[in-house]
């Protein structure tokens, strides 16, 4: 099977240009044809024994490995420093047993650095954690040379205890050569498990390099850090190290996994809900319309006892779940009493009272079907609506968007129904950057009880309505007593529709939305994954977090003066801002949104998915808390 997370990744990178030009703008070097080659077939997509692609994918897949690709040496500079920053990376994996025979050949003789952990403040702190960032370069002084290397590694893990595992990660964002000398730009983030809690570093490292010799990686010359910020248990931030917990006690965490204890009784654990999703990946076989990914969970009261019971969606092949919660916290299956035992692939649930009898009723996305049931008000669900799809739906999101008093559906959609196979796993998003050619969202109007109909046209739902959509959320952002939506999109812009409810006759008002998200400025071009509201600034007014892919091979290309060089400054740009990641927006006040993801820090959520505002520290402040990561096979060097 392709291992998923390559694939995307190798596809961003392809279509983002990396193999397409050549530095002055020509098309690149022709990869040199096998012999026999034919009809220009490969005889092993990577990943991939045994198949085999035609051109012009073939061309692409031959540039997989960066020597091969001529227009790009930068990328084969990146890659081998890469290399070298993962040897400085395995040198102190375990702190205090860092020697300097291993950070020797990694440095030049004239190897220059201010110190790694720089002289700090603390810029925040409550009953868990203490934050503490760079307040100025360390002032250090150090005598270039191999060793110092050494020394200002040790600088950098002395914030752990000895012996800890140390465990540490580079993403290399930005890359330049120019003869035998380069530089890279890199996040590294470091972090071990100490008695106490987790220890955690995030800088930004700019590192110079020389190659002195032809057939050697090149070395160290400098290292100047930016960014700095290590995060503690508030137990290790006293002057006095405290003392382990006693014989038998775990370290302190801020969350538990309880799954164990709350599910262990249920058949249903053992059966599948403790294994992860990859392994189901290995177990289902796609051809036969079995589909993994994009499933969620729920939770809602269903039985009215005043406690929130979970529903967790499943792929085709296993039957969803309706966990009821006990009086005692644990949960028992109830999936089959309940009638939400369906078996087909589930993308998305939602729980609301549709008929105003008041209890949750539910939408959820079955296959191609968004399928409507009715609770008797003691979890028990029958089906009373189905609304056929001409999309791969994606998400749902209900709100009262013409103040009628009755719930209305919004359904997103991903991929335009029999465009693709249920295994597929990349759209065919035309142009990459900002999609049109996707699958319709739409807008459902309940019109009660029990009955509704498509109002997307009617309302302006239409406008720029087929642009990947994976979710969207209703909020009054405005503060005008109507609800406006955020969708966001994969492969390009967001949509904000502005509703502003139109009077129809001498009472009822009719919805009436415009796209309003270039001039209220949040486009964010970007692969849009999840959109949460939020007030984190205090000030009245919603507030915009969007989770988007980020990519550091996208921004190590798209910065560079021969990516796409025959177009405009403002096309390539747009390039760049789609792999820079998560986005935050402060609402104006004025119908319009200020970017400060930059300055608020919150761009770097990886690979990330869903993300949602929550005070986890009950301090009435609005943190984020960004899911992320992806299904992939173990590491065997084919990408």
């Amino acid at each position: 099977m392709l291992p998923v997370l390559p694939v995307r990744a190798l596809l961003f990178a392809l279509l983002m240009g990396r193999a397409l030009e050549a530095a002055d703008g020509s098309p690149a070097p022709a990869i040199p044809e096998p012999a026999n080659s034919g009809d220009r077939d490969l005889t092993s997509l990577p990943g991939l024994d045994g198949s085999r692609g035609k051109a012009p994918l073939s061309d692409l897949f031959a540039r997989v490995e960066p020597v091969n690709d001529l227009a790009w040496t930068t990328e084969v500079f990146s890659d081998i420093a890469g290399g070298q920053l993962k040897k400085l990376a395995e040198c102190f994996h375990k702190a205090g047993e860092l020697s300097s025979s291993l950070t020797g050949p990694l440095a030049t003789d004239d190897f220059d650095c201010d110190g790694l952990r720089p002289t700090i403040t603390e810029v925040f702190r409550d009953g868990s954690l203490t934050v503490r960032r760079a307040a100025q370069k360390s002032g250090t002084p150090g005598t270039p040379g191999k060793s110092l290397l050494h020394r200002r590694l040790m600088e950098w893990a002395a914030i752990y205890p000895a012996g800890s595992e140390i465990h540490t990660k580079f993403k290399t964002v930005r890359v330049g050569t120019k003869r035998n000398v380069g530089e890279t730009v890199s996040y590294v983030q470091s972090w071990a498990a100490t008695p106490h809690g987790i220890i955690q570093q995030s800088a930004t490292w700019t590192c110079q390099w020389r190659g002195d010799k032809p057939n050697d990686p090149p070395a160290l010359t400098g290292i100047k850090v930016a960014d700095y910020e290590e995060v503690l248990p508030a137990a290790l931030a006293g002057r006095t190290p405290p003392a382990p917990p006693a014989a038998g006690k775990s370290a302190p965490l801020l969350f538990q996994d309880c799954s164990e204890a709350l599910l262990a009784k249920m058949p249903a654990w053992k059966q599948d809900l403790v294994y992860g999703a990859d392994h189901w990946y290995g177990t289902m076989d796609v051809n036969f319309g079995i589909h993994q990914g994009n499933h969620g969970v729920s939770i809602v009261d269903i039985d009215g006892d005043g406690r929130e019971d979970v529903f967790l969606g499943q792929p085709a092949g296993l039957p969803n779940r309706m966990l009821h919660r006990m009086e005692d916290g644990t949960l028992e299956d109830v999936s089959a009493e309940s009638g939400l035992d369906w078996m087909d692939n589930t993308r998305a649930a939602a729980f609301t009272d549709l008929d105003n009898d008041n209890d949750a009723d539910a939408v959820i996305v079955l296959g191609y079907h968004a399928v409507l049931f009715e609770n008797d008000g003691h979890g028990h669900f029958r089906e009373r609506s189905v609304i056929d799809m001409f999309s791969w739906p994606s998400s749902i999101a209900i709100a009262d968007y013409d103040n009628d008093g009755d719930p209305d559906i919004y359904l997103c959609g991903y991929n335009p129904r029999g465009d693709t196979a249920p295994g597929d796993i990349f759209a065919n998003p035309v142009p990459y950057h900002d999609a049109n050619n996707g699958a319709r969202n739409f807008m459902i109007e309940n019109t009660g009880p029990w009955e509704f109909r498509d109002s997307t046209k009617e309302t302006g739902l239409d406008m720029n309505n087929r642009k990947y959509s994976f979710a969207a959320v209703w909020e009054d952002y405005d503060n005008d007593g109507d609800q406006d939506i955020y969708v966001a999109n994969d492969f390009g812009t967001k949509n904000l529709y502005r509703n502003d409810l139109i009077k129809d006759g001498k009472k009822q008002k009719r919805p009436q939305f415009t796209d309003v998200a270039a001039e209220a400025g949040v486009l964010d071009m970007g692969a849009g994954m999840s959109v949460a509201w939020a007030d984190y600034n205090h000030d009245g007014l919603m507030d915009i977090y969007t989770s988007n892919m980020f990519s550091s091979a996208g921004n190590r290309i798209a910065s560079q003066d021969q990516f796409k060089s025959r177009e405009p400054g403002e096309s390539r740009q747009g390039f760049l801002r789609h792999a820079r990641g998560n986005s935050l927006f402060k609402n104006l006040g004025n119908g319009k949104f200020e970017d400060v993801s930059e300055s608020a820090g919150v761009t770097l959520g990886r690979w990330a998915w869903a993300s949602l505002f929550l005070d986890f520290n009950n301090d009435s402040w609005d943190d984020i808390f960004v899911t992320n990561g992806f299904f992939t096979t173990p590491d065997t060097g084919d990408l």
